[in-house]
């Protein structure tokens, strides 16, 4: 049988597709000669996974990322589709992480984190999702702040160089001036010698000297602790009581004496009784003058003699 030469063209044509089509799967890592499972997992972000990304299990090859899409119903949802070797078997609750990028290629690979327990997932099943944090998810936030900082700092820099004339560096310059100065006197003060570090000293024997009275304080504590409760314990209602009640007595007995009753109060209103009290006075006063100068008018002394008169 003669073959045609338009045979043997399609042929070498239809070959020359297959080597292309398996060439650029080997090239993606995809072996179309060897059977392989789907399993699907559905993130919000794939953090710029690609097709033909690779899926490791502890580390090992097991797939590749066969095709990455939006879900039909649902565009904030993306479907990443994998071929796994069929010798793999995955255990219920195994999730499927989305790497952090390689610092020198900057690729996205798959991890395999099997769950566990004895269930095994059929192919075509959705395992759970998850996305490894990276650096960036840190730094980037960090990063938006600094520039913030550095366009608010630039900005009162530029507002800083608009109000410094020339009047208003020189006050700078001499506050800046009475600053140094205030330091040095500070610096000054610090040393063993110093006013500030001789006060440090007085404070630090006072201390010491609270220290050591620290028993006799306690003591002092105690004592009028020991006070207080007595007080506490007195009748102190009781005792202003019988204050108060001696008080309006003594009030009373001086309204009377006011109102010249009784001995005390005639003797204070009445004048009548102080001028014969007076007059008695002064007249016991005469006899006894009189009996000084005269005594043998009243005493009788001579047996012999006869009474003077």
């Amino acid at each position: 049988m003669k073959v045609s030469r338009e045979f043997k063209i399609g042929l070498v044509a239809v070959i020359a597709v297959l080597l292309s089509i398996w060439g650029i799967n080997f090239l993606k890592g995809i072996n179309v000669f060897q059977p392989t499972d789907k399993y699907y997992a559905v993130y919000g972000n794939v953090k710029g996974l690609i097709e033909s990304a690779v899926v490791y299990l502890n580390g090992y090859k097991v797939g590749n990322v066969h095709r990455i899409e939006f879900d039909k119903d649902n565009t904030d949802k993306i479907i990443v589709e994998i071929s796994l070797d069929q010798k793999v078997r995955l255990t219920k609750n195994t999730t499927l992480v989305i790497r952090s990028a390689s610092l020198i290629s900057g690729t996205k690979d798959l991890d395999l984190v099997l769950g566990e327990g004895s269930d095994i997932h059929q192919a075509g099943d959705t395992l759970m999702s998850a996305i490894q944090v990276e650096i960036s998810d840190y730094i980037d936030p960090i990063r938006k702040q600094i520039q913030s900082l550095i366009t608010s700092v630039d900005t009162l820099m530029v507002a800083l160089g608009d109000l410094m004339d020339e009047d208003t560096r020189k006050n700078l310059q001499g506050t800046i001036a009475n600053l140094n100065g205030a330091a040095s006197s500070l610096r000054l003060s610090l040393q063993p010698e110093g006013a500030l570090a001789q006060s440090m000293d007085n404070l630090a024997s006072v201390t010491g000297n609270l220290k050591k009275s620290n028993a006799e304080i306690a003591t002092m504590l105690q004592n009028f602790a020991a006070v207080s409760d007595s007080l506490k314990q007195a009748d102190l209602k009781a005792l202003i009581k019988n204050a108060e009640n001696t008080f309006a007595r003594t009030s009373e007995i001086l309204e009377k004496i006011k109102m010249g009753e009784g001995t005390a109060g005639q003797l204070i209103v009445n004048d009548s009784l102080y001028h014969n009290l007076n007059s008695a006075v002064a007249s016991l006063d005469s006899l006894l003058t009189d009996l000084r100068e005269h005594p043998k008018r009243y005493v009788h002394l001579s047996v012999f003699g006869k009474k003077e008169q």
